[in-house]
């Protein structure tokens, strides 16, 4: 009787353990539509460079795999060179991710957390005023040769800037809703091209009140830490 209940002893450990080991880190669940992979890559965007974690296997589109990460932070699940989704995750959560691999960019749903659900607010509205950039840009190259180049220009630099100065007061906006959430930090730092949507002097009053406030959420996160410190030393 005693070797019996030693071994449920022993196993019963054996499952808290497990149990345990299961709740450290997130969850992050994939359905993608028109997906021909049979394996991805799952990175962490860290402040200064991309980690590759570990590789996972995707059956019929669907893919589930377990990090073992407890602090917040950008991860990438990486099809191939141009083709990835890109979220925010932390310990405890269970992210859920569904889209058109043809299409991602305009079908990509996720749940799981605020900070995703934000981020990927964020970037389909950039990805907006990348298409609008991208239709400007074939219009400049179709007159570049005829004699309406010039008007067509001006129209065409009037037209970019509206357009420019409507997405930054979006991103301005984000940022004084959300000041201290991780996906306020890509918000500041979006580009449309070469062309930076925030000016690190210009808009130093900005990036001061957000990272004062992400410093309280995440006081020791490595992404706000290095905003601090990048703030200290500009």
């Amino acid at each position: 009787m005693k070797r019996v209940n030693l071994y449920l002893s022993i196993i019963t450990l054996g499952l808290l353990i497990m149990t345990s080991c299961k709740k450290n880190g997130f969850t992050v669940e994939g359905n993608f539509k028109n997906c021909r992979y049979t394996v991805a890559a799952i990175e962490e965007v860290k402040p200064y460079e991309i980690v590759t974690l570990d590789t996972i296997l995707i059956v019929n589109g669907k893919l589930t795999h377990h990090v073992e990460s407890l602090e917040k932070s950008f991860y990438c699940i990486r099809f191939n060179d141009t083709l990835s989704v890109t979220f925010i995750a932390g310990d405890k959560d269970n992210i859920f991710i569904e889209g058109d691999l043809r299409d991602i960019k305009n079908t990509q749903v996720i749940k799981g957390n605020e900070e995703s659900v934000l981020f990927l607010e964020v970037n389909r509205k950039i990805y907006e005023m990348y298409k609008i950039t991208d239709s400007l840009s074939k219009i400049f190259v179709q007159y570049q040769e005829s004699e309406q180049f010039d008007s067509v220009r001006t129209v065409l630099d009037s037209c970019y800037y509206t357009h420019f100065r409507y997405y930054k007061t979006y991103l301005q906006d984000f940022i004084l809703q959300h000041p201290n959430k991780l996906a306020s930090i890509s918000a500041f730092y979006q580009k449309i091209g070469h062309r930076s949507f925030f000016d690190r002097f210009e808009d130093r009053e900005l990036l001061e009140k957000m990272t004062h406030e992400l410093s309280i959420s995440y006081p020791n996160n490595q992404h706000v830490v290095a905003l601090k410190e990048k703030l200290k030393n500009e």
